[in-house]
């Protein structure tokens, strides 16, 4: 009977050992699974952190070839060779011509106004001595 009794507490123990030995297994691949895991999150960190550092590169490179665009523009706008500038000044310059030019015309036809109403002036001048001259 004594064998009974402590044959379902050797199987329990047994069965412990068994559990102990499947824990085992079960935490070294699952061990293995997160060495795997932490390796591949690892290599994703990694991969990020190249990305981000390759757009950090771009985007300094980017930067650096704004900043020698913009100076070389400043340096051709003070001599007067950039291209935007030289459009903007022919612009700028035919609309000055073209201001001197009505500016011209203006005189002239203000003058030759002021001329016609002197001689409409003088003509009613002498006329109107006239008149009195034989009154």
């Amino acid at each position: 009977m004594t064998s009974t009794i402590l044959s379902p507490m050797v199987d329990y123990y047994n069965d412990e050992e068994d559990l102990d030995s499947v824990d085992e297994d079960d935490d070294r691949s699952f061990r293995g699974r997160d060495s795997e895991e932490d390796t591949e999150d690892a290599s994703e960190t990694d991969l990020a952190k190249h990305d981000e550092d390759d757009f950090v590169e771009i985007k300094e490179q980017m930067y650096q070839d704004k900043l020698t665009s913009l100076k070389r523009q400043l340096q051709q706008l003070q001599e007067g060779t950039l291209q935007e500038y030289q459009k903007r000044m022919k612009k700028l310059d035919q609309q000055y011509k073209e201001r001197l030019r009505n500016a011209d015309l203006f005189l002239q036809l203000e003058t030759e106004q002021v001329e016609r109403n002197y001689i409409k002036e003088k003509k009613a001048a002498v006329k109107e001595f006239d008149d009195k001259k034989l009154n």
